[in-house]
């Protein structure tokens, strides 16, 4: 229930739309820049995988659902990155409101870092992708398949975002171990949730901040 209400605070809501609008606005000029040089390249490289041809005459065939398919995607899987600018209050503000941990020596590297976490998990993402997108045609089993997808995705931010602020993210991950795997899989489910989607991120950012937070009373 907290992580709900965690959810419409002012504040936290104030540092989740900056993001979001961030990622849709850079998602929105590559699409309207290079929308038909993509659905022509990703009609092309469908060829090369298994149901390639079929796949590739569907690309061809519903190019203007496809873009926005995609860029729903986009715009959701870099939410982490653009949110790496505003983790700080997001965070803070769970912490001010619920545990009062105290605060550890931070410096603008560590934000830095936290960004580079970002985008090389996005970056793993994308080239994973790229070689097994074709599944996301299979039914039902592309639904477990961008769920992996996602967790792939954002584990990593999920876990340095909620912690290093009061923790060494090293020492958090190892602790909470698969436990982390779960948690950021079973919460993808938020993503496909239209509208609830673009504050997925977010969503999953106050239940990891309660759940390594929470040691500061243990």
């Amino acid at each position: 229930m907290r992580v709900l209400m965690d959810l419409f605070d002012g504040k936290i809501l104030r540092y989740t739309f900056l993001p979001l609008l961030l990622s849709l606005g850079f998602w929105g000029v590559v699409f309207l820049v290079f929308g038909d040089e993509i659905i022509h390249w990703l009609a092309s490289y469908a060829l090369s995988f298994p149901f390639g041809e079929k796949i590739s005459k569907l690309i061809e065939s519903g190019g203007f659902l496809v873009l926005i398919v995609l860029y729903y995607l986009l715009t959701i899987s870099t939410l982490g990155i653009f949110s790496s600018f505003f983790i700080d209050k997001i965070v803070l503000r769970i912490n001010e409101k619920h545990f009062n941990c105290k605060e550890r020596q931070t410096s603008f590297k560590d934000t830095l870092y936290g960004i580079f976490v970002s985008i090389k998990s996005f970056l793993i993402y994308a080239i994973l992708s790229l070689f097994t997108f074709w599944m996301l045609f299979i039914p039902v089993v592309n639904i477990f398949y961008q769920m992996v997808m996602w967790t792939i995705l954002n584990k990593k931010p999920l876990v340095f975002d909620s912690s290093y602020l009061f923790f060494d993210p090293r020492e958090i991950e190892k602790e909470l171990g698969i436990k982390a795997w779960v948690v950021v899989f079973l919460t993808s489910v938020v993503y496909f949730v239209p509208v609830i989607s673009w504050f997925g991120y977010t969503i999953q950012l106050i239940f990891f901040s309660h759940m390594v937070l929470k040691k500061c009373k243990t």
